[in-house]
């Protein structure tokens, strides 16, 4: 496994490192190309090859803007929870396809729950260490900040990805 740091051949960052390190990323390859013994997958995919050594924590998740797409904040907590066990005291690696929305969402969740950030503050971490897009899923980012956030964390401007890609592009709109 490789050290604490990210790998951006491989797509992975290190979001926080104390008490152990979280990697964010997309579903990985292989299994070699995981950063860290606890692996929490949102997707239901899995990498290639051999998984001995590694714990798995998996909730697959659909990445849609639907109400009825989202679990339970029962359910949800309820898994954190159970990662907690193994992440508490272990690196973790978070994937979902992409490692965008749904890795996200459960993520920021956990720094918020587990490690005592202000859901906004994770929401900012997990974008600044990985990606702007994290959580351009509106309907995600809205509802961390109703279950965890404070009156004043409520309002957000959702992630707007035509805006991304034109800066990104230079202003030409050949990316359509």
């Amino acid at each position: 496994m490789p050290h604490l740091r990210s790998d951006s051949q491989l797509g992975y960052h290190l979001i926080d490192d104390q008490p152990t390190a979280i990697f964010l990323g997309p579903l990985p390859q292989q299994w070699e190309d995981v950063p860290a013994p606890v692996v929490i997958n949102m997707c239901g995919a899995y990498p290639i090859g051999d998984r001995d050594g590694y714990t798995v924590c998996a909730l697959p998740l659909l990445d849609l803007q639907e109400d009825e797409a989202m679990p339970s904040r029962e359910v949800f907590e309820a898994f954190l929870a159970s990662v907690h066990t193994h992440a508490a005291t272990a690196s973790s690696y978070w994937h979902c396809h992409a490692g965008l929305n749904r890795s996200s969402l459960a993520l920021a969740a956990y720094l918020h729950l587990y490690r005592g950030y202000r859901i906004s503050e994770a929401i900012e971490q997990i974008r600044a260490r990985r990606s702007p897009l994290c959580l351009c899923n509106a309907l995600f980012e809205k509802t961390l900040r109703v279950w965890y956030g404070e009156e004043n964390e409520q309002d957000f401007v959702p992630v707007d990805m035509n805006a991304w890609l034109t800066e990104r592009t230079g202003g030409r709109d050949d990316w359509r």
